[in-house]
């Protein structure tokens, strides 16, 4: 038997006591849960009605990965004995809490239950009318974040593209991104159990989203930070396309994947796989914290976990891949902004005075010998910049703008694609410029300014032109869902968005008064034109 609410315990309470009718608005309360109920292969699932949507928060994707499946690959979840009520919207991966960076959904510190393998569905009806799906991958370093942040809900895209919204977790940090192979060989292959999550998420909803009015065969995987990493990664799998029909990536490609040597690198030594295991989930996260302390600063520690390129389930470097035409017939948007790299100065003052001995950490040594030419030429595009302004520019593309380039390039044979650059910035003295998650409130509809310094500020100051460049960008990222065109539901307020070509590398700038550009910084792209960008690696 499904498992009652309070709110229909009270209304079937009603209707045995002397067999009394229903008032009208019990009936209204009681029809609106009925409405938000489906039926799946696996059970009964019971949401609540939000205005014209039904939202379904808390659905397990895979079983919890707790006792001896922890460091394992997902296993599938079982049938719901008696249906699921899907209204816990709490669940939170295991981190150590970041206040300044994460919108979390409440006061707990530190999140230590491991049972987190959840997603949540926003939908306008359970009613097969497939409906274009948009599915969100959080970012956070693969170490911070959850699904169920206020800033990620997905009540605006769904009800303004008439869309089955998703998002979810995935294991984090030591849990999910540590390669334990070399200490027990039957456990080679953890240091990707983070993205196998991802898989896992997405295999469910291809299997279970037509019971929520959504169309599984076109699906469109969103990620910013991390889950744009994570995505591109996805893209050197094989048949990626089993996994989505479009892909959107905000701030990360597949060049953030580790080389083996580099994983290699980063695998703490001397592992004990027992003790490990013996552990509980608040000593993992001090010995996480311990591995991330010993790094050269908040970039370094954004970027230790994360997917890496194994051989088997990432098969090599995304752009080989995706130029071989292994992700053929999967469209793209992908994009960064425009002063990605500051964001860490909110955690770190420091960065802001990055030198270019600090950067050596992160640029590649195969272009040493041409190094001083290149912070010669940025320096002579940006008059009066700062030491620190060149190398934080050089670092943003290196990681961001550049490898998005590379990877429509790539992609444009075999799919439409699409480039954009996201310049809003608060504009105010708290202000660090147009950096790194600053288009998530916009993209979401949300207006939620956490970790973005001088937003909330901008917001009472400037609500009207931001709600409209919100409006245009949840267009154009529902129209991309909807047809693989972000032009498909375009008003005259916005520019149209070309497609992304080597010969014009036309690009959507994103501010309160959006443009397309051809070329952006095109001496700056140009200068990476020898790396190859097939991986991270550190000279750490």
């Amino acid at each position: 038997m499904l498992a009652m609410s309070r709110a229909t315990a009270v209304v079937s309470l009603a209707l045995v006591i002397g067999g009394c009718t229903m008032a009208p608005s019990a009936r209204a309360a009681e029809s609106a849960r009925t409405a938000c109920a489906t039926t799946t292969s696996l059970g009964v699932v019971e949401g609540i009605a939000e205005g014209n949507l039904c939202a379904f928060r808390g659905i397990p994707y895979a079983a919890p990965p707790i006792g001896a499946l922890r460091f394992r690959p997902p296993q599938p979840v079982g049938a719901w004995q008696g249906g699921l009520e899907a209204t816990d919207g709490t669940r939170v991966c295991p981190q150590l809490r970041d206040q300044q960076s994460e919108d979390y959904p409440d006061g707990r510190s530190p999140y230590a239950d491991e049972d987190c393998l959840y997603l949540n569905i926003w939908t306008p009806g359970s009613d097969h009318r497939k409906r274009p799906v948009m599915v969100f991958i959080h970012g956070g370093a693969a170490t911070f974040g959850t699904g169920n942040e206020a800033r990620y809900d997905g009540t605006t895209l769904a009800g303004s593209g008439n869309a089955v919204v998703i998002n979810l977790n995935y294991r984090l940090g030591v849990l999910g991104w540590t390669e334990l192979g070399g200490v027990d060989p039957a456990y080679r292959g953890s240091g990707n159990n983070g993205l196998r999550d991802q898989i896992a998420a997405l295999t469910w909803i291809r299997q279970h989203v037509a019971e929520f009015g959504g169309d599984p065969q076109n699906i469109t995987a969103i990620g910013q930070s991390e889950g744009a990493f994570s995505i591109g990664a996805m893209l050197a799998t094989d048949h990626p396309n089993h996994l989505f029909r479009r892909v959107i990536l905000e701030s990360g490609t597949g060049y953030m994947a580790h080389l083996p040597a580099l994983q290699a690198k980063l695998t703490p030594p001397h592992l004990d796989l027992a003790a490990l295991r013996a552990m509980s989930t608040e000593e993992i996260l001090q010995l996480q914290q311990q591995l991330l302390q010993a790094l050269p600063g908040a970039a370094a520690r954004a970027v230790y976990f994360g997917p890496y390129i194994d051989g088997k389930l990432v098969r090599g470097p995304a752009l080989q891949r995706v130029r071989a035409g292994k992700a053929k017939g999967v469209d793209i948007v992908v994009g960064s902004n425009r002063d990605e790299m500051r964001y860490f100065a909110q955690f770190d003052p420091a960065v802001l005075k990055m030198t270019q001995a600090d950067y050596s950490a992160f640029f590649p040594r195969r272009l040493d010998g041409r190094r001083q030419r290149m912070v010669a030429a940025y320096r002579a595009g940006r008059p009066g910049a700062s030491e620190s302004d060149i190398a934080l520019a050089m670092l943003t593309d290196q990681g961001l703008r550049v490898p998005a380039t590379r990877l429509a390039e790539a992609q444009s044979r075999w799919a439409r694609t699409y480039v954009y650059q996201f310049d809003w910035e608060p504009n105010n003295k708290e202000s660090l410029g147009a950096i790194h998650t600053a288009e998530l409130p916009f993209v979401f509809g949300t207006l939620r300014f956490t970790g973005i310094p001088g937003g909330e500020d901008a917001l009472r100051t400037g609500r009207a032109r931001m709600t409209r460049l919100s409006e245009q960008m949840v267009d154009a990222w529902t129209s991309f869902a909807r047809t693989g065109d972000p032009n498909a539901g375009r008003t005259a307020a916005r520019p149209r968005w070309p497609l992304y070509t080597s010969a014009t590398r036309e690009t959507m700038i994103w501010n309160t008064r959006s443009k397309v550009v051809s070329a952006p910084r095109e001496t700056e792209r140009a200068l990476w034109n020898a790396f190859d960008f097939n991986g991270l690696d550190l000279n750490f």
